[in-house]
């Protein structure tokens, strides 16, 4: 193993530098990954932009969505990991004592951190994951890097579906159909929804939405509000907002069934407001509920799903770019214009 290694250093918004440091030294506990595959999200998008700031501590190396190979560890590897196995890595260490903790929601832990956002994420060829991180790494052996990368997304989704009550629902709407909502469709029907409606403006994904198993495939129209009343005139189950957009929910307000749920899944900017008739809550008995990342069963869930087949994801994965060009990976992402755009940390 070389001694050094290159990582991207972000040390303020759209700053960001390639850097060559030494390999991480191990302390008792801690395992290294040699990184093979790494991805980025809206989220990265928008600490990049600067539109995030919360729980992120600059200069710090982007990347919460990866998989690497076991290469070294200092003690013990965790049960069930070996030495040179492919993980996926849980990106999130709980405190396990905070308000959130011990109220279940450890995924939204106060006082948590994060690869990605203070330790080293992806976009570095080397991974120190630290001692109380050990459980975090996923065994994921039978498929591709950027497949066992992609995990994380998977496992959000299935967060915020359980969440959102989605299994057992008749009808779920996704709106927007990028990488994350055409995972939502994907488990939606994995989870026996009868009925997926896609709704998504760019009408270059309706065939892969509707290859990803959505029933219909829809624009946000004027009249997209009476053509989903016709698909189910009972009403819509269950609304994911696959896109942090308050425009992703407001025409489907009024095609909602009893006790619909509303997920609202995506990160929004900081000023985005979500409008919501009270009474509509009140005599519907609606539930608005948020998804934040995910928890470590969802990627205990999630890894075997895409590990044996069940849920297919390589057609998902788009653009790998060289670490030198990590920056333009990430306009590369916020384009849209993409599916799950990564950076390939040895080209």
């Amino acid at each position: 193993m070389s001694a050094t290694m290159k990582k991207a250093v972000l040390h303020a918004p759209h700053d960001m530098r390639i850097e060559e440091v030494p390999v991480p030294e191990l302390e008792p506990g801690d395992v290294l990954i040699k990184v093979t595959g790494a991805l980025l999200c809206g989220t990265d998008v928008r600490i990049y932009t600067g539109r995030k700031t919360r729980n992120v501590s600059l200069p710090s190396t982007l990347g919460h969505e990866l998989a690497g190979e076991v290469v070294d560890a200092s003690g013990p590897l965790p049960e069930g990991v070996h030495m040179h196995d492919q993980v996926c890595v849980y990106p999130l260490v709980p405190c396990g004592n905070c308000a959130a903790c011990l109220k279940g929601h450890p995924n939204i832990c106060r006082n948590r951190v994060a690869f990605g956002y203070q330790l080293d994420g992806g976009l570095s060829q080397y991974v120190r994951v630290p001692a109380a991180a050990r459980d975090n790494l996923i065994p994921i052996n039978n498929v591709s890097a950027l497949e066992a990368a992609i995990v994380e997304p998977v496992a959000c989704a299935l967060n915020g579906q359980n969440l959102a009550k989605v299994a057992g629902a008749d009808t779920v709407l996704v709106a927007g159909a990028g990488p994350l909502g055409l995972i939502h469709i994907r488990l939606a029907k994995a989870q026996g929804v009868k009925t997926v409606i896609s709704v998504e403006p760019n009408t270059a994904r309706h065939t892969i939405a509707a290859d990803s198993g959505a029933d219909v495939v829809l624009t946000p129209d004027d009249d997209v509000a009476e053509r989903i009343r016709q698909i189910a005139p009972d009403g819509v189950d269950v609304v994911i907002m696959a896109i942090g957009r308050p425009e992703a929910l407001t025409p489907y307000l009024g095609v909602l069934a009893p006790g619909a749920r509303i997920s609202v899944f995506a990160g929004f900017n900081s000023d985005a407001v979500l409008e919501l008739v009270a009474n509509d809550i009140h005599y519907n008995e609606y539930e608005i509920v948020g998804a934040s990342s995910c928890r470590l069963e969802n990627f205990q869930q999630a890894a075997p799903m895409i590990n044996d087949g069940r849920l297919k994801v390589a057609d998902l994965i788009g653009t790998q770019l060289p670490l030198a060009r990590a920056a333009g990976a990430i306009d590369l992402a916020a384009s849209g214009s993409d599916m799950r755009v990564g950076v390939d940390v040895w080209a």
